[in-house]
């Protein structure tokens, strides 16, 4: 390991200056580096080739998710299957931290990538073998290469953007992960559209989630270095000194016990526990083409909303505590109203059982707009989370430990919302239920975390006396 106080060569750009945390000459930068390299290393070049493979990994996921059990006749195996797969999940994130710092976000990207065709191909061999066991045991095996990916994203998405376009980098990548609802749908709808269509979705479906699930890989082996990124705002990205294998393990404690943890792990617990009750819902009370529909059409809010948050986030004329409060009650609001209205819709439906809804039934909007706007508040309340979070790390190495500890908790409760789901398959209200009680319960602890926030990113700091410090050894 080099000298922490001596500069290592192979971290140094080419106009000379310490790429840990430095401020770049632009002019020296573009006039060495040629453009190509440039563009490369560039942190939106970055985000973009994470939100590809957000879009062909988690994305084609949800999309699977969106059609309801996975396309299947009854929802309860899929559920089970996730359900392991978030389990898988949790055990592994808890742990991420010190892989991802040891092997790097790039090697855990490219782990995660070789495991997102096995889900789409467990659907395919249940769809086209009825053989179930596969569908189970790719739960277990794509739960842990998936994890490894989770964690290093995280890490990620909240290390690569300039503190000043953080909700729109962040708007970026909820988006790319929400479209694969589109495409999924799109798929669905293009092969399941005659009317009466009633059961598992064509095996050919899943052949094409397959093969969008396999282009991830590629687009892993692209990504670059922290080291190396260079902002657009000309700054380079916070890393610490790499630590032992024993020193990053003791770091797991000290990360899960941490204020910033704890008071942000209902909200964690919550902010994916919808999908598994809708989920259900949909495979419960849609025909295949009304569910391909619904996964056509519902991300198209989702980029407004995502994209107005981002604004409302990057605002330079409130402090970053004040969009913090502002953020957070925008979320919160929207929530509420979508879960009143989720809960009533289902009451209903337990009164009056619809049996499998169309689109062209007159019940088909009054069912679906809840299920549209979750689709939108859902996102919004993980995009503000990652937001927030990155809002007082140190260095990237914190922020993966952050991720993997937020992750760990999200992954939980994902674990035991299609759990529940596999006990209530015919009463989605108690997953709405449950669901509106648990973001109750967050909220008191984020409204005090969110009044702590720091008015600057404590890795901004950090890197402005890096800076100063070189330049004060250098003369200048």
């Amino acid at each position: 390991m080099a000298d922490s106080k001596t500069p290592d060569p192979s971290s140094q750009l080419p106009d000379g200056t310490d790429a840990q945390g430095a401020v770049v000459n632009m002019e020296a930068y573009r006039e060495t580096v040629p453009l190509w390299k440039r563009a490369w290393q560039h942190s939106l070049t970055q985000m973009i080739l994470l939100s590809i493979q957000a879009f062909c990994g988690p994305a084609m996921s949800d999309a699977i998710t969106g059609l309801g059990g996975g396309g299947l006749a009854t929802p309860q195996v899929s559920n089970i299957s996730t359900a392991i797969r978030y389990a898988m999940l949790a055990v592994v994130c808890f742990l991420g931290g010190p892989i991802v710092n040891k092997i790097g976000v790039k090697w855990a990207l490219v782990i995660g990538s070789m495991s997102f065709p096995i889900q789409g191909s467990a659907y395919y061999c249940n769809s086209k073998f009825g053989n179930q066991w596969y569908l189970i045991l790719s739960g277990a095996i794509s739960g842990i290469g998936t994890a490894c990916w989770y964690v290093a994203e995280a890490g990620a998405i909240m290390t690569l953007a300039p503190s000043g376009a953080r909700g729109k980098y962040l708007a970026l990548w909820i988006v790319s992960r929400n479209l694969g609802q589109l495409v999924g749908g799109a798929i669905n709808l293009a092969k399941n559209h005659q009317e009466g269509a009633d059961g598992g979705v064509t095996p050919d479906t899943f052949i094409a989630f397959v093969v969008i699930e396999s282009i991830a890989l590629p687009f892993a082996l692209l990504v670059t270095p922290f080291e190396r990124v260079v902002r657009s705002d000309g700054t380079k990205i916070v890393t610490a000194e790499t630590l032992s294998t024993k020193m990053e393990f003791r770091r797991i404690a000290k990360t899960v016990t941490s204020r910033l943890i704890v008071l942000s792990s209902g909200w964690a617990l919550w902010s994916f526990f919808y999908t598994g009750t809708w989920s259900t819902y949909l495979g419960t009370y849609f025909s295949v083409r009304a569910r391909a529909l619904s996964s056509l059409i519902s991300p198209f809010f989702c980029i407004i909303g995502c994209f107005g948050l981002g604004f409302i986030l990057d605002m330079k004329s409130l402090s970053q505590r004040r969009r913090a409060q502002v953020g957070l009650y925008t979320v919160v609001i929207l929530n509420v109203g979508v879960y009143i209205w989720s809960i009533v819709m289902q009451a209903k439906f337990n009164a009056h059982n619809p049996g499998h809804i169309d689109w062209k039934d007159g019940l088909y909007a009054k069912s679906f707009l809840p299920y549209f706007f979750v689709q939108t508040t859902g996102p919004l309340s993980q995009s503000y989370m990652y937001w927030l979070l990155s809002s007082f790390a140190t260095d990237a190495q914190e922020n993966v430990r952050n991720g993997a500890a937020f992750r760990c908790i999200e992954a939980v409760g994902q674990a035991i919302a299609y759990g529940m789901n596999t006990q209530t398959t015919s009463n989605p209200l108690i997953g709405f239920c449950v669901t509106f009680a648990l973001l109750g319960v967050s909220l008191l602890p984020m409204v005090m975390l969110v009044n702590t926030t720091p008015d600057r990113i404590p890795a901004d700091v950090v890197a402005e006396e890096q800076d100063a410090a070189r330049r004060k050894m250098e003369g200048v």
